[in-house]
């Protein structure tokens, strides 16, 4: 009986370290990915701004 209660105990201990420290890099893995994202965003208006464009206004790409 009391190693049935030891081993629920340390089996709900266990699961519950998993649940939390899962949740945790999904939290991290979330913020970095929004940090990246703004982070390209930015590059790509800085390439934008510094591309030249033709007489029409069209990039080199848009030909």
């Amino acid at each position: 009986m009391i190693f049935t209660i030891f081993f629920s105990l340390k089996y709900m201990l266990r699961t519950g370290a998993y649940v939390a420290l899962g949740g945790l890099v999904l939290l991290i893995r979330h913020h970095n990915r929004k940090k990246r994202r703004a982070e390209l965003e930015r590059g790509t208006r800085k390439m934008m701004r510094e591309t030249p464009k033709d007489e029409n206004g069209k990039y080199p790409w848009e030909r």
